[in-house]
């Protein structure tokens, strides 16, 4: 069936009987619909420019004898049905209730989705138009050095609370354009053959943390990092991921530390030694998931300051903050933490210097451009007044 795009990752279900069975999501796509947005898709090694996706079609692939069956999972589809038509017996539309109980949502159309949703996500006219209000997808590190440019963190299952009931589903997380701060997140379930997506919005004045802000409360907490350094050690390599899980109406973070052999190729399996979890202003540690949660829930956890060093006036209130901490260990004799602060206040006003720079050259690109535009003006009053001398 050459007509439709197959998705890159099928997977397995386990049928009552015992039977082992593919599940292949396929879709029905075109560039031809009237009025939508366009956006490029890669597939099978090259780019296609599409404006209509949609996940209409199910094949069922026998894992013992290789039977095949399509399924129409969207009548409403035009494209599927039409094809439904034309090859008259191919597609079937009842799939068994113990194959769809364990479908999950595609991810190579919510990573379509998600990726418009930057932009779309606001449907007001004069706020696409002027591009006022653009998200991002949410940065991390993985590695146990928390940098100020990270990777974008990709979608991931997991389980999700729907409606009272514990489900998987995908999240993509979103910080607002050239911010830190968590403004959204994207979840993808399913409700048998049908796909649900559910976008999670943030007031605009929550100053939810965000992956990267987490991470440097991580680095700045001289207990949280201490442990995590100790495994850092000769022959060996520590990665971390970040794990943002939904609970009610906050977000649980969680974040993993391994610790892998680099010089025992019979032991290089990463291995989990550390979690670390964070929700609301409160950050803990420990060897695994429970004792990590129970010292968040105890005087273990560590509080988060969270610093706005998105604008100017974040930055200055940040290195007055800093400036007075150092003052502190300098009255205490801690020529640790003096060696630590004088660091972070070097980090705030080389930071400082980089945002009014940045500042400065949109000031004067905005200034060009305005100059640019008084002198089409200009020529344009010159070239109306010649015209109409010429005509008179």
């Amino acid at each position: 069936m050459p007509y439709l795009l197959y998705d890159e990752e099928p997977y397995t279900v386990v049928t009552n009987e015992g039977k082992i069975v593919w599940v292949l999501d396929a879709y029905t796509i075109s560039s031809n619909y009237p009025y939508s947005q366009y956006t490029t898709i890669q597939y099978d090694g090259s780019n296609q420019r599409i404006n209509y996706i949609r996940n209409s079609v199910k094949v069922i692939i026998d894992a013992y004898d290789g039977t095949i069956t399509y399924y129409i999972t969207d009548e409403t589809d035009p494209i599927a049905m039409a094809y439904s038509n034309m090859y008259e017996g191919l597609f079937q539309k009842d799939i068994p209730a113990d194959i769809a109980e364990h479908f999950v949502y595609p991810k190579y159309l919510y990573n379509v989705q998600a990726e418009l949703l930057k932009t779309y996500h606001n449907l007001k006219a004069d706020i696409i138009y002027r591009a006022d209000d653009i998200w991002d997808f949410a940065k991390a590190n993985k590695s146990n050095i928390a940098r100020s440019s990270g990777s974008i963190l990709e979608p991931y299952y997991t389980i999700v609370n729907d409606e009272g009931e514990n489900e998987i589903g995908l999240i993509q997380i979103y910080t607002p354009k050239d911010k830190q701060n968590l403004i959204s997140y994207l979840v993808g379930t399913t409700e048998g053959e049908t796909n649900k997506l559910v976008l999670y919005k943030f007031s605009e004045d929550s100053n939810i943390i965000g992956p990267m802000q987490l991470e440097q409360q991580i680095e700045q907490d001289d207990a949280i990092s201490a442990e995590i350094e100790s495994l850092n050690t000769t022959g060996t390599r520590v990665t971390k991921e970040m794990i943002a899980v939904p609970i009610n109406n906050t977000l649980l973070y969680v974040v993993p530390v391994y610790q892998e052999m680099l010089n025992d190729p019979s032991n290089n399996i990463p291995k989990v030694k550390k979690v670390i979890v964070s929700s609301g202003n409160k950050v803990a540690i420990g060897n695994n998931l429970n004792e990590a949660l129970q010292n968040l829930l105890s005087r273990e956890a560590v509080n988060i300051e969270v610093e706005n060093t998105d604008d100017i006036e974040g930055l200055i209130d940040s290195i007055i903050r800093a400036n007075d901490n150092l003052s502190e260990s300098v009255e205490n004799n801690d020529w640790e933490m003096i060696g630590s602060d004088i660091r972070r206040l070097q980090e705030l006003i080389n930071s400082l210097k980089t945002l009014e720079e940045t500042n400065n050259q949109n000031q004067t690109n905005n200034e060009n451009t305005i100059n640019s535009e008084n002198v089409v003006n200009d020529t344009n009053v010159v070239t109306n007044n010649t015209q109409n001398n010429m005509t008179e």
